[in-house]
């Protein structure tokens, strides 16, 4: 008798949403092949962009602080997982000799612009429209993301008692929210009943 209520669910959801939820779905699995399959073991697209936050974050530290104290350094280094103790490559940010913080791939913003660009490819909209969001918006995201790890790494070495918050809900909500605010910028002047899509 459970059985179908569902189909008689799905029926009475909108065309519109039904779209959203399905390219949702298939941008999630393809995106999920895509990545543990071809992206993970070769690190094409981590490396760089690991490197990239850690550097943009070392930069921007020295130039707020008016110093050239803080480098970067890309290296092997142990983590803790749920597996154990692994060694991994990292890319971290040093001050002086003192390494201050570790960026581990999956800090270097690579998720979000999935996420980001996967709610815009989704929604009905012009392309042209969707290219200068997505491509403007990973820009955005990317630079919000290397002042995160350089206000972490700040904090770290001149606050360690709040580091740990700072890192998992200060500076994590205001990623999220810089996107969320991104995502409502995107779909104010969408028309869902009409609109115009590729």
């Amino acid at each position: 008798m459970l059985t179908g209520t569902y189909p008689d669910k799905w029926n009475k959801v909108p065309v519109a949403v039904k779209k959203f939820i399905l390219r949702a779905v298939i941008i999630l699995v393809a995106w999920k092949i895509l990545y543990l399959v071809f992206l993970l073991p070769s690190r094409v697209v981590d490396k760089p962009l690991s490197h990239a936050v850690a550097g943009g974050a070392a930069w921007t530290l020295n130039k707020f602080t008016h110093s050239t104290n803080y480098s970067d350094k890309s290296e092997d280094g142990k983590v803790i997982t749920d597996y154990g103790l692994t060694t991994m490559p990292l890319d971290n940010i040093y001050f002086r000799d003192d390494n201050v913080v570790s960026i581990e791939d999956p800090c270097n913003g690579l998720e979000l612009f999935v996420l980001y660009a996967g709610f815009i490819i989704c929604m009905p909209a012009l392309i042209q429209r969707k290219v200068i969001f997505i491509v403007g918006g990973i820009l955005l995201i990317h630079v919000i993301n290397v002042l995160r790890c350089a206000g972490i790494t700040y904090v770290t070495l001149y606050y360690p008692g709040n580091a740990d918050f700072a890192h998992h809900y200060v500076f994590t909500f205001i990623v999220y929210a810089f996107i969320m605010g991104l995502w409502l910028i995107f779909s104010k002047k969408l028309n869902l009943v009409n609109a115009k899509t590729e």
